[in-house]
C-alpha cells in the first residue's frame, strides 16, 4: 500500500506555510515575534532541503514539530544549518537558541501536536548593585565630570551613566533621546518608554528630573557634540552621536550596538588607566544593562510607594504623558501650561521694570517662576511651541536665559 510520501508528497512541507501564516495573523503576535517566526520558518525550510531530514520528518506536522524539532535544534546547535560559517563555537546557551525553541513550541501549539523543541535553561540573572555601590558611582561620576574631559567618548559616557542613574532608561530608549528631549535648563529629560514585548506603537513618555551632576555632564557634552556634528548635512537631532571611532561616522546618531560597544570600550579604558598605575578607580559595571538593573531597584521601590498611595514618592518622573489618556483633558492641561508661561513672562517684565535691578529679590523670584513655567510647558509640548509662545509674549532672545534656556542647548536646537 503506497503512502503520500511514496508518491513524492510530503504533507508537512505543504502544510507548514499555512501554519506559519496562522501564527503571523494572530493579533497577539508582535512585530518582533513575527520576525522570529519568519526566521525559524526559513531555518525549517533549510533543514527540509536535506533529503534525509525531509524523508524522516516531512511525513506529518506531528513528526516535523515533534522529533523533527529536536533534530532541528541539534542541527542548528552544531552549526550545520548556518548560511555562513562561524569562527568560534558559542559559549553556553545563546538567546538565539532559546528564541528558536520558543517559536517551535508556538508552532506546535498552533498545530495541536506535541513539541519536541529542546528546552534550554534560562541564563542566570545579572547581579545588580546595592545602594552603597550606586552611591560610589555617583561620586565617581562627579569626579569625572569635574575634569571636563576632552575625549568625546568619555564625555558621552558620563552623560549615558548620569541618565541611567537618574532615570534607568533602556539602551534603545537612550538612543532615541534627542536634543529636543532635554529641558531648557537641562534639569529634566523626556524618556519615551519602549518596554520589551509590547506591540503597541503608543508609548508612555516620562519626564524625569536630572541630577546636578548629570546636568553638568550634559552641558559639557553639548559643547563637545557641537564639534562632532559640524559639517554634517541635514539636521542633527540625536543627543548621542558618534565621535568617529571605528566604522561609525563622526557626528551620526549612535545606535544600540554602537552605544553598547562604546560603553564597554570606555569602561575598559577607564579601568585600564587606573590599574596601570597601581590604583583602584571608578568601578563601573562591565555592561550597560547591569548598570540599569541596579538602578531599577529604585524604580521598583518608587512603583511600590506609588501603589501605596504616596503623593510624593522619593524617586520617580516629574511628569507622565500617557497617549491613551482622554485628549480633551490633556489639551486643557497644555492650555493651562501655556497660559501660566505667558503670565510668567508678563510678571518678569513687570518685576524688572519696577525694581530696575536684576539682583532685586522680586526679579529673582520672577525669573525662577518664569523658568519653572517654561520647563512645565516644554514638558507637555516641545521646544518649538515653547519658544514660539515666549516670543509671542514679548520675551526677547537676549532674555531666553531668564526662562532657563542654556546657550549650548539653543545652539544645538538651531543646528537641528
Amino acid at each position: 500500500m503506497s503512502t503520500r510520501t511514496d508518491e513524492g508528497r510530503y504533507p508537512a512541507v505543504e502544510e507548514l506555510p499555512e501554519l506559519v501564516q496562522q501564527v503571523l495573523d494572530d493579533p497577539e503576535t508582535t512585530e518582533s515575534v513575527a520576525g522570529h517566526v519568519r526566521w525559524v520558518h526559513h531555518t525549517i525550510e533549510k533543514a527540509l532541503e536535506r533529503e534525509d531530514y525531509k524523508e524522516r520528518y516531512g511525513t506529518s506536522m506531528r513528526a516535523l514539530l515533534g522529533p523533527g524539532a529536536t533534530a532541528l535544534c541539534e542541527l542548528t546547535d552544531s552549526g550545520e544549518l548556518r548560511l555562513r560559517g562561524f569562527k568560534n563555537q558559542p559559549k553556553g546557551v545563546t538567546a538565539s537558541q532559546r528564541r528558536r525553541s520558543s517559536v517551535l513550541r508556538r508552532l506546535a501549539r498552533e498545530a495541536d501536536v506535541p513539541s519536541g523543541a529542546i528546552s534550554y535553561p534560562k541564563p542566570p540573572k545579572k547581579p545588580t548593585m546595592p545602594a552603597w555601590a550606586r552611591s560610589q558611582l555617583h561620586n565617581g561620576l562627579k569626579k569625572q565630570v569635574e575634569t571636563q574631559p576632552s575625549d568625546p567618548g568619555l564625555a558621552r559616557l558620563l552623560v549615558v551613566v548620569g541618565l541611567v542613574l537618574d532615570a534607568a532608561p533602556r539602551t534603545g530608549e537612550l538612543c532615541t533621546c534627542g536634543i529636543g528631549d532635554l529641558a531648557p535648563d537641562l534639569t529634566w529629560v523626556k524618556i519615551i518608554r519602549n518596554p520589551q514585548a509590547v506591540a503597541s506603537t503608543l508609548h508612555l513618555t516620562e519626564v524625569w528630573p536630572v541630577s546636578p551632576i548629570t546636568q553638568a555632564a550634559l552641558e559639557h557634552w553639548l559643547s563637545v557634540r557641537a564639534q562632532l556634528v559640524t559639517g554634517l548635512q541635514g539636521g542633527a537631532r540625536s543627543l548621542l552621536v558618534s565621535h568617529g571611532h571605528g566604522a561609525y561616522r563622526r557626528g551620526t546618531p549612535l545606535g544600540r550596538k554602537g552605544l553598547i560597544e562604546s560603553y564597554v570600550a570606555q569602561v575598559g579604558e577607564l579601568k585600564g588607566a587606573v590599574t596601570g598605575v597601581g590604583g583602584k578607580g571608578w568601578e563601573l559595571p562591565e555592561g550597560l544593562e547591569q548598570l540599569r538593573l541596579g538602578v531599577q531597584e529604585q524604580r521598583r521601590s518608587y512603583a511600590a510607594e506609588q501603589a501605596a498611595g504616596s503623593k510624593t514618592p522619593q524617586w520617580g518622573p516629574a511628569v507622565v504623558l500617557n497617549p491613551l489618556l482622554p485628549e480633551e483633558g490633556e489639551r486643557k492641561k497644555t492650555a493651562a501650561a501655556m497660559a501660566k508661561a505667558a503670565l510668567a513672562v508678563d510678571a518678569f517684565h513687570a518685576a524688572r521694570e519696577f525694581a530696575g535691578d536684576e539682583t532685586d529679590p522680586k526679579v529673582l523670584r520672577a525669573r525662577r517662576t518664569l523658568r519653572e513655567a517654561t520647563r512645565a510647558l516644554w514638558a507637555r509640548t516641545d521646544h518649538t511651541t515653547t519658544l514660539k509662545l515666549l516670543h509671542q509674549a514679548k520675551l526677547a532672545n537676549d532674555d531666553l536665559a531668564a526662562a532657563g534656556y542654556k546657550e549650548p542647548l539653543l545652539d544645538a536646537l538651531e543646528r537641528a
